[in-house]
């Protein structure tokens, strides 16, 4: 444990610590303009605004996204087969119940599995869902020419069966143990809207979506906000919310203000700034939800550039970093140190990977040894290649661009020269990203699977888009032994030994470093007291999750 941990709260006692404060304060919709004036009143109960730093501008559910921003627009529009609750247990959603063996769900040994769909559900435009839909959503997404954003688990399935409208049979090529997470994460398409579609990649239905969902998808305000309205024919829980808006305020101080004045109710990511959470706590009518991220904080290495093929050059960046002082003098301590791409305190976990602390003499001496040389201008360089370079994340985030600055001169110290290139969420996260044409990253990424230790999108060789057109390798890692072992993990179904698996991938990155781990986010998420209904959940990857169940008290 860092000295910054045991000066810091773990987890569990971050989120019991917090407090809760109650008054009224007026709603200011201003910025939403005309409509808002005349629709969005101070006092209208069936209104409420979510307001976060990104936009969303992709809302097909399939595609690459930009948690948690673009997955508020799948939680309002869309339903997967189940969800999982804040207890970590999947619930039903367009399945009637969750399969497992014991309800004869999940056969031979984990190779077949038999889902029956619930009857009567309807698509936004009345049309009935069926089991058309789920097959055409699987069909779509084995699709090579779409940049979905995982086929995990899809691609071993050997035989789909539509056995009537409301019962589906599939069968794997071998056991994929995260295959339940596979259709949690997994939203299901309309096949009688894109099954006409020529070309789904430049689809109308990717900036106009149309699902099950609780929320029927109405307009968007480029660069302002997305205005969702109520399903009245949702087969769940029917909203008690008549419209629901996802604002957009990049600059993360602003966004706070207008949570603390009133015109927003519900924070989202980069929400509570660190250094205002004392004050937070202290708002009237305000609580701070502190929760739990399945993500961590990293600086992505592109491993395809030459600055970064050596992994003793990504060794000794990370060595060169203050990572406890990110933490205690950016975050104020809010955030927990991790080691590894898994959350802190997950079970898989690597707890013999060592913090390689903060050490700038060793790191120069490793850039030395690399044969990194500081050339006339104070600048390493070898073989004609400057150790210069860029690093990019979403502009208007306080912390990280204090973050950006801290890192920045911790490398001039060892002699290497970082610009700070930031830009618009769309564009950094866009191909700039997916094509691997960033230098480095400063960036906050989760589990592909769920919270399944499962990591072969983020690491496996054959998943690198820029090279293949698939997956989410997006450092351009590569190394033949941890493809290996993320093939056997996804295999093995006693958990002790899927640990030890995992257990030597950990350590193989942390020798590595295709991709440096900072600390394990705890999102400081707020709303006002009188929004009920909302939930935490450190299980999923938008706090939108159950946005059904919402409403005023």
């Amino acid at each position: 444990m860092t000295n910054t941990q045991n000066k810091s709260m773990t987890r569990r006692e971050f989120i019991k610590n917090t407090g809760k404060v109650t008054a009224g304060v007026a709603v200011s919709t201003s910025s939403l303009g005309i409509l808002a004036k005349s629709a969005y009143a101070t006092k209208n109960k069936n209104v409420m605004i979510l307001g976060g730093t990104q936009e969303p501008v992709q809302f097909n559910p399939l595609f690459y996204n930009n948690p948690p921003f673009e997955a508020v627009p799948e939680a309002c529009c869309f339903d997967a087969l189940w969800d999982i609750n804040e207890k970590g247990e999947f619930i039903p959603n367009l399945a009637v119940r969750v399969p497992t063996v014991k309800n004869g769900g999940i056969l031979d040994d984990g190779l077949r599995w038999r889902i029956e769909l619930k009857q009567g559900v309807k698509w936004h435009d009345g049309r009935l869902f069926t089991a058309r839909d789920v097959d055409f959503t699987y069909k779509t997404i084995l699709n090579p020419d779409l940049p979905v954003r995982t086929r995990a688990g899809f691609d071993l399935i050997e035989d789909f069966k539509v056995l009537d409208d409301y019962n589906i049979e599939m069968r794997l090529k071998k056991l994929y143990v995260p295959f339940m997470w596979s259709w949690q994460t997994i939203h299901i398409l309309p096949e009688h809207i894109l099954s006409k579609v020529g070309n789904i990649n430049t689809a109308a239905f990717n900036t106009n979506p149309m699902g099950t969902g609780p929320f029927l998808f109405h307009k968007r305000v480029a660069g302002s906000h997305v205005i969702y309205k109520r399903n009245a024919n949702y087969h769940g829980h029917v909203p008690a919310l008549e419209t629901f808006i996802q604002k957009v305020v990049p600059d993360q101080n602003v966004l706070y203000t207008q949570f603390k004045t009133g015109e927003i109710d519900v924070l989202s990511l980069h929400g509570v700034p660190a250094e205002r959470y004392e004050e937070a706590l202290k708002l009237p009518n305000r609580d701070v939800l502190p929760t739990p991220g399945p993500w961590n904080e990293f600086i992505y290495f592109n491993c395809g550039k030459p600055q970064f093929k050596d992994p003793r050059v990504r060794k000794a960046l990370y060595m060169a970093i203050d990572k406890d002082r990110w933490i205690k003098d950016i975050w104020y301590g809010t955030q927990t140190r991790a080691l590894t791409y898994l959350p802190a305190g997950h079970w898989a976990v690597n707890s013999d990977v060592k913090d390689p602390g903060f050490d700038p003499g060793a790191a120069a001496q490793l850039l030395d040894a690399a044969g990194w040389k500081v050339g006339a201008d104070g600048i390493r360089q070898k073989n004609g290649v400057k150790l210069k370079f860029s690093m990019s994340t979403s502009a208007g985030s306080k912390t990280r661009e204090q973050a950006q600055v801290l890192v920045q001169q911790n490398w001039k110290d060892i002699n290497v020269s970082m610009e700070i290139r930031n830009m618009p969420a769309s564009v950094v996260w866009g191909e700039y990203t997916t094509k691997s044409e960033f230098d480095t990253l400063m960036v906050a990424w989760g589990l592909i699977m769920g919270m399944d230790p499962d990591y072969t999108d983020r690491c496996h060789s054959e998943l690198i888009p820029a090279k293949t057109g698939k997956g989410s390798n997006y450092v351009q890692y590569e190394n033949a032994t941890v493809d290996r072992l993320l093939e056997d993990g996804v295999v093995t179904p006693d958990r002790e030994n899927r640990m030890a698996i995992y257990k030597k991938i950990q350590k193989i990155l942390d020798e590595e470093v295709p991709f440096a781990p900072i600390f394990t986010w705890n999102n400081l998420y707020g709303k006002k007291s009188s929004v009920k209904g909302y939930k935490v959940n450190g299980y999923v990857k938008d706090q939108t999750w159950n946005v059904q169940d919402w409403y005023w008290g």
